[in-house]
């Protein structure tokens, strides 16, 4: 048997969270993908500090719960190896939040919850923010791992969902039988052999196995549902599928568009603002800078980098008023204030004053952009000299350009149409996510 039988064998014993054809190649063809004599890698595995403090974890390939010799020489990542480099990022005192780059199909089932509840402690204990980027792959288990995260990026040609669990049972009987050979097995226990592969899987055996898949599909929707602030209804009508780029922001499974580099700069945005002291007199004494924001909420504030720009200060297009758009002009467009007196010695407008209150306008209008489905790069806007008022007018015209688009998924979900009775599966999901929340 050799190193890739052992595991193909490992993959088909026990549940998984996995792309559809990531389970394909991994057990119907697992020399197509790792090949007979593979070099020793280190996927997944450590971390590393990177400029502005920023711990860059990455999270990359098929995912087990526990490494060994076969994992390590094909270049698996283990959830063991992955808490331990979280941890240790999360410590260092160096550290001002963390990046994972996730480029993994998912993998097994077992220790993943338990990894994606260590990642929540370590936030809330820590306090430093955790941010993800799907790069290339975020999919079922490496999925669940990226919605731990406070602000989830992914890139154009990225994919995210698959949220599912899947369990294979290879029958070899035939295969068996041809080659001459016969299986016997002796057992004390009735389902002592189920799943074995030298046996037809009986119905009793398949029942058994279907219903251990639901209770951690029940489990892995709640786990999304939650992290992500949806329902366990929204994430099940998914229906496991996998989004691709835009269409994943779409379905609120992502929060932006972007590269490794713009993920990690808007990262460092959100955290370089500094207060400003100020003297008695008035005087700034800390340099104040201009080319970053505040991050408001947890999953539409911050900006991610877009690869669509639009020039500012075009005149927006006729367009029928919609309420989207009716709230965006409302609440972004400037106020009219009254003017006093002046007073015999009035005092110079302070610039830092006036930065600050462009910025947060545009952070604002960014803020109403993203809720209408539009990505707008605050942080850049800010840098270029930008005005409101022309973010604003840039924001409509591609608003009226976007109106008709038709947002289709690469695998599109069902119609959610409500059902005439709960699901049971949605039901057991919607429990345990309102048990998390307790």
């Amino acid at each position: 048997m050799t190193r890739t039988d052992l595991l193909a064998r490992r993959l088909t014993a026990r549940p998984l969270a996995l792309a559809p054809c990531a389970v394909e190649t991994l057990v119907a063809a697992p020399r197509t993908l790792l090949g007979e004599t593979p070099a020793p890698q280190n996927a997944g595995q450590g971390w590393q500090m990177t400029e502005g403090g920023i711990g860059h974890l990455p999270i990359l390939g098929p995912l087990v719960q526990r490494g060994d010799w076969l994992t390590g020489l094909f270049g698996i990542a283990s959830y063991d190896d992955i808490a331990a480099a979280a941890e240790a990022a999360f410590a260092d005192p160096g550290t001002r939040a963390v990046l994972m780059e996730i480029d993994s199909p998912g993998g097994e089932v077992a220790g993943l919850f338990d990894l994606v509840d260590r990642l929540k402690a370590l936030k809330a204990e820590i306090g430093k923010p955790l941010w993800a980027i799907a790069r290339e792959q975020a999919l079922s288990a490496s999925y669940a791992i990226a919605s731990v995260a406070d602000r989830l990026l992914i890139t154009q040609t990225g994919e995210v969902g698959s949220i599912g669990v899947i369990a294979v049972h290879v029958d070899q009987s035939a295969h068996d039988q041809a080659e001459g050979r016969k299986y016997t097995l002796i057992h004390a226990g009735a389902k002592k052999v189920d799943g074995n592969p030298h046996i037809p899987l009986s119905p009793e055996a398949l029942a058994s196995i279907q219903a251990d898949v639901d209770d951690l599909y029940v489990r892995l929707v709640a786990q999304v549902a939650w992290a992500r602030g949806m329902s366990p209804d929204a994430i099940a009508a998914t229906e496991a599928a996998i989004f691709r780029g835009q269409n994943a922001v779409a379905a609120g499974l992502a929060d932006g568009i972007a590269t490794l580099d713009s993920a990690h700069a808007a990262l460092l945005a959100a955290l370089e603002t500094p207060p400003i002291t100020r003297t008695a007199t008035g005087k700034t004494l800390d340099k104040e800078r201009t080319d970053t924001m505040a991050v408001k909420g947890k999953k539409n504030a911050s900006p991610a980098a877009s690869e669509e720009t639009t020039e500012a200060g075009t005149p927006a297009p006729e367009m029928e008023a919609t309420p989207e758009a009716t709230a965006l002009a409302d609440e972004t467009a400037p106020t009219q204030a009254v003017t006093p007196a002046p007073a015999p010695a009035a005092a110079k407008p302070d610039p830092a004053a006036q930065i600050r209150e462009q910025a947060a306008e545009i952070a604002e209008i960014a803020a109403q952009a993203s809720r209408l489905g539009l990505t707008v790069d605050a942080a850049e806007a800010v840098r270029a000299g930008t005005s409101p008022d022309a973010l604003r007018r840039a924001v409509l015209e591609q608003l009226a350009r976007t109106t008709d688009a038709t947002i289709v998924a690469s695998i599109a979900p069902p119609p959610a149409e409500p059902a005439p009775t709960e699901s049971p599966l949605i039901a057991a999901a919607r429990a345990v996510a309102a048990n998390a929340t307790t």
